[in-house]
């Protein structure tokens, strides 16, 4: 009986229940600190809001801009061809023939009288 009773006092301590451990009592964080710091991050997330509102604004400003440059831009481009057409019709030939035969009185050479004087060759 003696290893019995060994075997009792082995398993007698496991089937004890365990003692709880006391409760730690816990201090409540100070209401105040709680309310300070909901401010710092209510202010904080407000920044952050309006900086993107900033940035968003600036954007749009831009688009703008670079829409109205845009439509400078293609009016610049019309008035550059409209320049341009009138510049070679300005140029043709025919309607310089015309001004100088009305405004100088000059009139074409005729072909029959036209004469080739040749220099020669440089150097020669």
């Amino acid at each position: 009986m003696a290893a019995w009773d060994v075997a009792a006092e082995a398993l007698a301590p496991l089937d004890r229940p365990r003692p709880r451990p006391k409760p730690v009592a816990r201090k409540r964080p100070v209401p105040r600190r709680r309310v300070t710091s909901g401010v710092v991050w209510i202010v904080f997330v407000a920044v952050l809001l309006s900086g993107i509102v900033a940035l968003n604004v600036a954007v749009l400003r831009l688009n703008v801009q670079l829409d109205r440059l845009s439509r400078e831009r293609a009016d610049l481009r019309a008035q550059n061809s409209a320049l341009q057409s009138q510049l070679s019709s300005a140029a043709s030939s025919q309607r310089i023939q015309q001004l100088a035969a009305t405004r100088l009185g000059l009139k074409p050479a005729d072909p029959d009288s036209t004469v080739y004087v040749d220099l020669g060759r440089p150097g020669r």
